[in-house]
């Protein structure tokens, strides 16, 4: 993932981060630093498969500060992001409604050069499905066909679409390229004050809160050096002193 979109995301409007390896946010309380990696945690866990409720429990806590709803109630909120890889940098865009019902009213996956690869829309919100629309080239053009509204559809189109035709293949290398990024995502909150307490050597797999971080520092300090020397590199971009060891 090369970049992480907030279109309308609780404080954030119109905005827009490039992901690096190490990827740094700074600012002061309330300014927005956890609803970013928030939303990068739901889409990872919406390309895993779970479903919309699960991903956003709260989902009213997701709507722009703010944001007034239109003539028939309804409020939502717009995230995205950018993949890169094989089948070249895509992009993933999506629109949930989170006031009355919580659902996807529209996603869009995009290839580089501007193509439309799968859309979907909310025609009939007496139904809890979406309206999508996959390329698949040839005499045909594109494939519709209703999908859940509490699900990614990129996460489904391996499912759905056969790959007989060149459209449909590069339908699937775009979509499996972003299912693959997503869940690849390991996203972390950690929490200060459970990363100072002592902790027993447990094999060393870092937990989303951070509390065994001395445990991970001690496994990669004594088994790969080369990648303790990286996360030290990185403590010393992320730091205003000098950075001689992590211990």
């Amino acid at each position: 993932m090369t970049e992480l979109r907030l279109s309308a995301y609780g404080r954030h409007r119109a905005a827009a981060f490039a992901l690096a390896p190490v990827t740094l946010f700074s600012g002061a309380s309330g300014s927005g630093k956890s609803q970013v990696l928030s939303a990068y945690e739901a889409l990872a866990r919406l390309g895993s498969g779970a479903e919309l409720g699960e991903v956003f429990p709260d989902p009213g806590a997701a709507v722009p500060d703010q944001a007034r709803p239109d003539a028939e109630q309804r409020r939502g909120f717009r995230i995205g992001c950018t993949i890169d890889g094989p089948a070249g940098p895509v992009r993933l865009d999506l629109a949930v409604q989170a006031e009355p019902a919580l659902r996807i009213v529209g996603e869009r996956l995009t290839a580089a050069d501007g193509e439309v690869l799968l859309s979907t829309a909310l025609r009939d919100p007496s139904r809890r499905t979406v309206q999508a629309a996959w390329l698949t080239g040839g005499s045909i053009g594109v494939t519709r066909a209703p999908l859940p509204d509490d699900r990614l559809g990129t996460a489904l189109l391996p499912l759905r679409v056969a790959g007989s035709t060149p459209g449909q293949q590069r339908v699937l290398a775009a979509a499996e390229q972003a299912v693959v990024a997503l869940r690849s995502v390991f996203p972390c909150d950690p929490e200060p004050a459970l990363m100072r307490a002592p902790v027993a050597l447990d094999g060393g797999r870092l937990r989303p809160d951070c509390a065994n971080l001395a445990d991970v520092l001690h496994r990669v300090r004594h088994e790969c050096s080369t990648r303790h020397a990286l996360l030290v590199e990185a403590a010393r971009t992320g730091c205003a002193g000098p950075v001689h060891d992590l211990v």
